[in-house]
């Protein structure tokens, strides 16, 4: 087992009980995909995972190793080995594709290489990997607010695989693409899963898309699990419990 989430709790300062009890495990090569009504806890769950976010309570187990609370130089090493992709790129808009992917290696490099932004050949060969894997090479030298929505997410992908991690989480990659986009995207999660080997988690609205890509799912409501199983099993009248009685599927080609 890769990850391990035992009785997990989030409580934020306002008072909002994000995360109640929440208890799931992931195997190594899984595709989990995470669904829900915005507001579900979706978005906190990876955030504890990755650690950008303290949980209150509760275990995170990663690598059979508990990570929950670990700092400094140790929490580095964990996150080095946690690939995180957002729904806005979080892209350094200026500057070059290579220069944004290069940025995924900084993790793994001394204090005094990160600052000064300092890269072996091998390092520079590793970044033309990755960008070949998903398919835009031939845009590293352009400004990364030059592309398009889909390839800056393809471009935040590759910066993610220079971790060269063994979990890669996915927060909404596809919420602001347009339903062509959004499957050619996934598409490359799946490449990364299927070919590397990568364990993903990845939280999606569309469930055209999640039974399409996902191995697994769970799905969250008000903090809490209430389906954990194949994607193919989710049915109408499950449908309806996750989203609601009013809920219509919107399905993603």
């Amino acid at each position: 087992m890769l990850l391990e989430i035992q009785n997990l709790h989030k409580i934020y300062n306002n008072g909002t009980h994000a995360l109640k009890g929440i208890s799931f495990g992931v195997n190594e090569g899984e595709f989990l995909v995470v669904i829900g009504l915005s507001g579900s806890g979706k978005s906190t769950l990876l955030r504890c995972i990755n650690r950008l976010i303290e949980p209150t309570s509760g275990t995170v187990r990663f690598l059979g190793k508990d990570i929950t609370h670990i700092k400094g130089e140790e929490l580095r090493k964990i996150k080095a080995q946690i690939g995180m992709v957002f729904q806005q790129f979080n892209l350094i808009k200026r500057r070059s594709v290579l220069s944004n992917v290069l940025n995924g290696k900084l993790g793994s490099l001394s204090t005094f290489d990160t600052i000064l932004e300092k890269y072996s050949d091998e390092v520079y060969k590793e970044a033309y990997k990755c960008l070949e894997t998903v398919g835009i090479s031939e845009k590293a030298k352009v400004r990364a607010d030059s592309l398009s929505g889909g390839q800056q997410q393809r471009v935040a992908i590759a910066r993610s695989l220079m971790q060269s991690p063994k979990l890669l989480l996915a927060d909404e990659p596809v919420a602001s693409l347009d339903p062509a986009t959004s499957n050619s995207v996934m598409q490359y999660f799946e490449k990364v899963n299927k070919e590397f080997g990568t364990t993903v988690i990845c939280n999606l609205h569309f469930l055209s898309l999640v039974r399409r890509y996902a191995t697994r799912v769970i799905a969250l409501k008000a903090g809490e699990i209430i389906y954990q199983g194949a994607p193919s099993d989710i049915n109408e009248t499950w449908f309806r419990t996750i989203y609601g009685e009013e809920a219509e599927e919107v399905e993603i080609r």
